[in-house]
């Protein structure tokens, strides 16, 4: 799977990016959300994990404008946040996010939920 993530801490972001390319997928990365409308509409993600305290314009605002392209109707959007009130979790869903995990994330649940999305798009493909 191609998998988009965005995230300011340049840091957490290489280190997803790690995570994620271990789980045999590719990942590209975006610190901010002009790169990452324009690193979408190149690579073409399935997934997008995406930090919600991005610089600019938050994480909730990028996923509504995102999942307003029809080029990114099928990629799957999930949010990543420091917050795990029942409340952010709302804010995450009202946005448009699929999946809400929080940082850091538990490497086994990430992987657990990146592989029932694989599933989930290679059978519907």
């Amino acid at each position: 799977m191609n998998i988009l993530i965005v995230e300011d801490n340049e840091a957490l972001a290489q280190t997803t990016g790690w995570i994620v390319e271990m789980f045999g997928h590719d990942y590209r990365f975006s610190h901010d959300a002009g790169s990452a409308i324009a690193t979408a509409a190149d690579y073409k993600p399935h997934v997008i994990i995406m930090d919600i305290g991005l610089p600019g314009m938050s994480g909730y605002d990028l996923c509504r404008q995102m999942r307003a392209d029809p080029a990114l109707s099928q990629t799957i959007f999930i949010a990543q946040t420091g917050r795990s009130e029942p409340e952010h979790r709302q804010m995450a869903e009202d946005a448009g996010f699929h999946h809400h995990i929080v940082k850091p994330a538990n490497i086994e649940k990430l992987q657990a939920l990146l592989d029932d999305i694989a599933q989930s798009l290679s059978s519907a493909a």
